[in-house]
């Protein structure tokens, strides 16, 4: 079956490849239909005045974050105003968060992107095109990302500034069968900065995958996949989700289990993979099959409290586990964290240095129309090989 579409996602990735060069060049609007005739809902006022520091640069700053919103299309911006000259050296002063048109059916989107997972996630799973340990958001950040749904088959694609690219196309087989097959590359590979101040160079990495999911009673689903890190070895893993809406709540609920070669790395596109990637050529020297399984666990209540938990354990490797937290514990404070550790500890160190980040946001409602917002981030930065903290602290206006 790779065969039978290779062609059509080669013609899918490099028509988003192409459109991503030309493009390189929390307020809310929206249109809506009524009887009335069409509307635009407009709040675009709001602005935040903050204080930033990343590492030892700090600087106060005003900033303006208009989101407009016009049937399909929509737009979304970051104006910053530095009032100080120490500013951090990813400080933008106009950033284009995202700009896309989506009617449900197609879609194109260049902007910041973030979760994004092929197939079941064991070649790409949650990868974030957010870099280093920033708290902003930054032009550099920026990818292009379309999809065409056409009823039997879906077709998708994405391109990044970072010379990353991937293709998938899914068949819906009959209604008892989902098949997907994806091609991800990187045609650079990434260079890292070390915490002793060498620089690194990682390979350019491809991979293929296919995917198949049959819907099971009771809301359960069985599904399957395999994938290939070119060069590098294979992955294969078979599991059983479930997910259920209890009207006051939703839980969902995923157990896998995965036979992996030697040189395999499961997720190894995820949301570190542009500050931190694995060291494929570690993995493939520890000379064993790291077979193992995942577990994961997301519940919700109301949007007003919710907690996401992902567990992972291999053969001859530390457990390791990463996690979200969400609660609004009044009408005033709404408090969110998480935190992200690297798999494969057995040739890869949990510390910070090595890709693990730790995160929250804190937000205090004074008034309807002002809020106090804490943003906090740890992590490793390849740019100044250290562990830096970042801290935005901000008073935003909302009309």
């Amino acid at each position: 079956m790779l065969k039978k579409f290779g062609g059509l996602l080669l013609v899918v990735c490099f028509l988003l490849i192409g459109i991503a060069a030309y493009a390189e060049v929390p307020a809310t609007t929206n249109l809506t239909a009524s009887s009335s005739g069409t509307k635009l809902q407009s709040n675009i006022g709001g602005l935040a005045f903050g204080f930033i520091k990343v590492g030892s640069a700090e600087v106060a700053t005003l900033a303006w974050r208009p989101n407009f919103k016009f049937g399909p299309w929509g737009l979304g911006a970051d104006v910053n105003l530095a009032l100080g000259s120490n500013k951090p050296a990813q400080y933008e002063s106009l950033v284009l968060r995202y700009v896309e048109y989506d009617d449900g059916k197609k879609g194109l989107r260049y902007g910041i992107l973030d979760n994004i997972t092929y197939g079941k996630g064991l070649i790409m799973k949650g990868y974030s095109t957010r870099k280093a340990s920033t708290v902003m958001d930054v032009n550099e950040q920026l990818a292009l990302k379309g999809y065409v749904d056409m009823e039997t088959y879906r077709l998708g694609a994405m391109g990044t500034r970072s010379n990353i690219y991937a293709a998938r196309v899914e068949e819906l087989v009959n209604p008892m069968l989902v098949v997907g097959e994806y091609y991800i590359v990187d045609t650079t590979g990434r260079r890292i900065v070390q915490p002793d101040g060498t620089t690194r160079q990682f390979a350019p990495v491809s991979a293929i995958g296919v995917d198949a999911t049959v819907p099971m009673a009771l809301n359960f689903e069985g599904y399957a996949e395999a994938g290939q890190l070119m060069n590098y070895g294979n992955g294969y893993a078979a599991g059983l989700s479930w997910a259920y809406d209890l009207m006051v709540a939703n839980a969902s609920f995923l157990a896998e289990y995965r036979v992996l070669d030697k040189g395999f790395v499961p997720g190894y596109f995820n949301a570190d993979y542009e500050n931190n990637p694995v060291d494929l050529s570690s993995a493939e020297a520890s000379g064993q099959a790291k077979n193992g399984y995942l577990a994961q666990i997301k519940v919700n209540a109301l949007g007003l409290a919710g907690v996401s938990l992902v567990y992972e354990s291999y053969v001859n490797s530390n457990a390791t586990l990463s996690g979200d937290l969400f609660a609004k514990l009044s009408d005033q404070l709404i408090v969110s964290g998480y935190y992200r550790q690297p798999n494969f500890v057995d040739y890869r160190s949990v510390s910070l240095e090595n890709g693990a980040v730790l995160g929250a946001d804190v937000t205090y409602k004074l008034n309807p129309f002002t809020s106090l917002i804490t943003h906090y981030k740890r992590a490793y930065n390849p740019a100044t090989g250290q562990v830096e903290s970042s801290q935005y602290a901000e008073l935003g206006l909302n009309f």
